[in-house]
């Protein structure tokens, strides 16, 4: 099997770097092109802020729901940043890859991590995703999700995932 183009989930977690060596591997052997992908997502952990919107809403006690337009403005100023911030870093993993001879790109896109994967693994015809899991375990992986998951039950293509530590 070979494979022409090769997408690397990159998120902020420790795992992020193993996911980019494993793609950046995977890539070299098979002559592909890269493609860095980081998700924004579209809620936002309150540890995440710097600062409380008095006005803010919690759907649980760890996300912060935008209650009316300050507070929206506030959360878009925040997601503008984790975008700014993302751009950086890719861009860092993206000139690594360039002087390993392998051809690149870079994005970052706003929304839910696993939907956005997968939809984007299908626009850019993506041979094999590499992704990490963070490594949650029975009611913890209920209750906080899992975009590793979602990502092998819905991609277009093969999918590799880098186990982190099972917690």
């Amino acid at each position: 099997m070979s494979y022409d183009r090769v997408l690397a989930a990159i998120d902020t977690s420790s795992l992020g770097e193993i996911v980019f060596e494993h793609a950046l591997e995977t890539a070299q052997h098979h002559k592909a092109k890269l493609y860095l992908l980081h998700c924004v997502e579209t809620s936002m952990k309150r540890s995440s802020l710097l600062a409380a919107s008095p006005k803010g809403t919690s759907k649980s006690t760890n996300y912060f729901t935008p209650y009316d337009d300050a507070d929206l403005q506030f959360a878009q100023e925040k997601w503008e940043v984790q975008i700014e911030q993302a751009n950086e870093w890719l861009m860092e993993y993206y000139q690594l890859a360039t002087c390993q001879g392998v051809l690149a790109t870079c994005e970052t896109v706003f929304g839910e991590p696993g939907y956005q994967i997968c939809a984007l693994a299908k626009e850019w015809q993506i041979d094999v995703i590499v992704m990490a899991r963070q490594g949650h375990s029975g009611l913890a992986e209920l209750f906080l999700g899992s975009v590793s998951n979602y990502v092998l039950h819905h991609a277009p293509c093969s999918v590799l995932v880098a186990q982190g530590k099972v917690k």
